[in-house]
């Protein structure tokens, strides 16, 4: 029995020393770390709305606890030199692309419209008007560690400074004798989103061509054309060109996925206008200036025209009503017309180079 008490009295010795160890470690010691919490948000989803100029509106403010060590037996230290630094991201990233919100040692951190929009371009590469899902979290740092928060998930849409347009893009190539600034042949589209990257032409190539496509801010250059990447793949440079037999093809890009594909449309023995114009009432509904026909394409026509008042705008060929085409009215720069549609308004006065396509319909009107 005197075996049995002696070691039960160790045993219990040495259950008082490691507690008495343990509890020193836990006020001393700095190895228990109680992270921040955020507060509960009011809502998890944002719209930002386009402020007006030098304002910065509020949007909201960002809570959470203090970073806390030691904390055990109801007792816990708190690091007076603690400092709280706001993190965001894109969810998918898990934060290993955040960006910093805020540094601060108070408690919050208050969000502006402005501000906020900034870092959200950052994250997302662009400027954007969609909406992500971004997470939030507070790393504290102070002389006994550092500790992460769980993460809020906030849906954010923004907006965009300026509302951008559709960009315009040229073919570069045999047809005009590589003239890098040429602006004889565009590439037309069936919307003016700007979202949407999809270009297209069907044409008449009477031989062998090659050629690309430069947008209208690169004209001058061959340095950032668009060029025919193996298997579909649009690349951008001083790359390889595109090339088709002589026949009629459509030829589509879109320059946000970066795609591109020729086909050969069943096109035979279509009508060769010897006139194509403009008309609406900027002319009266007749006598319509004449537009000039492509050399290389006689489906392609085009002419520069100042317009002094607002004005539908259509295309007749042949000066015979019975060939007219019209987009419909808010189509426009780019649009596709059909027989007799009503024609696109020109809101503003001004030049414009006009571009059409008989054998589609898809119609450019673009202000200089």
């Amino acid at each position: 029995m005197k075996k049995i008490s002696i070691i039960i009295k160790a045993f219990l010795l040495l259950f008082l020393v490691t507690s008495c160890e343990d509890n020193d470690m836990l006020k001393e010691g700095g190895t228990v770390t109680t992270a921040p919490v955020i507060s509960s948000l009011a809502s998890s989803d944002l719209i930002l709305s386009k402020p007006a100029d030098g304002q910065n509106p509020f949007v909201f403010r960002l809570n959470w606890s203090k970073v806390r060590y030691n904390f055990g037996s109801g007792q816990f230290i708190s690091a007076d030199d603690a400092k709280y630094e706001v993190q965001m991201d894109l969810n998918e990233n898990e934060f290993s692309k955040a960006k910093t919100i805020a540094e601060t040692q108070n408690l919050y951190t208050d969000l502006y419209t402005v501000d906020f929009k900034k870092v959200i371009d950052e994250i997302v590469g662009e400027e954007t008007n969609t909406a992500h899902i971004f997470s939030i979290r507070i790393k504290a740092t102070s002389s006994k560690g550092e500790a992460f928060s769980e993460t809020v998930i906030l849906n954010v849409t923004s907006y965009l400074n300026v509302d951008p347009t559709v960009k315009n893009i040229y073919i570069i190539g045999d047809m005009n004798v590589w003239n890098n600034s040429s602006k004889d042949y565009v590439m037309f589209r069936t919307t003016n989103d700007y979202q949407d990257g999809v270009y297209t032409y069907t044409g008449y190539f009477p031989a062998a061509t090659y050629f690309k496509f430069n947008s209208e801010e690169f004209l001058g250059s061959f340095d950032h054309m668009y060029c025919a990447g193996a298997n579909g793949v649009l690349e951008q440079g001083d790359k390889g060109a595109f090339y088709v037999e002589a026949g009629y093809h459509t030829i589509s890009i879109d320059t946000k996925n970066m795609t591109w594909n020729i086909s050969d449309p069943a096109i035979t023995n279509p009508t060769i206008y010897n006139q194509m114009g403009p008309i609406g009432g900027f002319c009266n509904w007749d006598n319509e200036p004449m537009m000039t026909k492509s050399t290389f394409d006689p489906h392609q026509w085009k002419i520069t025209y100042e317009f002094t008042a607002s004005t539908a705008c259509k295309f007749r060929g042949n000066k015979d009503w019975a060939n007219n085409w019209g987009g419909k009215d808010a189509e426009i720069p780019y649009g596709k017309a059909i027989f007799d549609g009503p024609g696109a308004t020109i809101q503003n006065s001004g030049n414009y180079d006009i571009y059409f396509n008989d054998l589609t319909g898809h119609y450019a009107i673009i202000k200089h």
